[in-house]
């Protein structure tokens, strides 16, 4: 009977390779690393073909564990350059707010080529901002994953938190708990894939603790924990945030002392 494998492929003697043991390349046969060469060895896997990487370097393909591909139009904005997080955000939360889901697809797909330039094969995005027209910010970067060919984990961002409520985020880019909630369900049902060959993965993604409620971070965490899949936030990023959390927890606690 024949095989349904491809022929593997000797990735033969590389100019250096980031690998222990594998100073002879590696043996790639459909689309996994079956064997790793050693100095003075030949391969033990049957009917290899030969590349002759002599004048090459192989390298793993990198991971980027954090990304706002949305981020990418207005990381020039001169208002926002060389500011503190917070004034930073003040200053582009407003072109945010205009975001059209043309402008998340131009927005993902540079981001992604980019980072596929650079030797990226696996990418998070983190995306947060809904404004009226983007409530399926999460589709346009799934879209343009598949086109690009990239394996991705995206994150089903939310901020339930906004000016009304004491928050940073205006009115216009946040959701309440029920719409986040079921449409993180959503996209976890129709597109994250488990095992080792998947390319799609979503995980779900509070944005931080003064954009979020106390109730959306723990439902949020309990419904990541029910699907299983993983759950992303910003955290401690800088010190004002820290001392923002740690002046709301004074407030709570004087709240429920009194």
């Amino acid at each position: 009977m024949a095989s349904d494998k491809t022929p593997a492929l000797w990735i033969k003697d590389p100019l250096a390779i980031l690998a222990d043991g594998a100073e002879r390349g590696i043996v790639v046969q459909d689309g996994r690393i079956v064997e790793m060469v050693a100095a003075g060895r030949e391969p033990r896997t049957p009917g290899f073909q030969t590349f002759d990487a002599g004048a090459h370097v192989v390298l793993p393909g990198l991971i980027n564990t954090h990304h706002h591909f949305y981020q990418t139009l207005t990381r020039a904005v001169p208002a926002a350059l060389d500011r503190e997080l917070f004034p930073w955000l003040e200053a582009l939360y407003p072109l945010w707010a205009r975001l059209t889901p043309e402008a998340v697809d131009l927005a993902s797909t540079l981001a992604m080529a980019e980072l596929m330039l650079s030797g990226c094969t696996l990418t998070t995005d983190h995306h947060y901002v809904f404004p009226k027209g983007v409530e399926n910010g999460i589709d346009i970067p799934v879209a343009a994953a598949k086109r690009l060919g990239l394996r991705v984990l995206l994150t089903r961002g939310s901020m339930n938190r906004s000016q009304r409520d004491g928050g940073l985020p205006p009115d216009s880019v946040v959701q309440d708990e029920d719409a986040i909630l079921a449409d993180s369900q959503r996209l976890v049902a129709r597109y994250h894939e488990a095992g080792d060959d998947a390319m799609i993965q979503i995980a779900l993604a509070p944005c931080s603790p003064f954009s979020v409620t106390t109730s959306l971070m723990r439902a949020t965490a309990e419904l990541a924990e029910r699907l299983d899949v993983r759950m992303h936030t910003h955290l401690a990023e800088t010190e004002d945030e820290n001392r923002y959390c740690l002046d709301s927890r004074s407030t709570i606690w004087r709240n429920v002392a009194g």
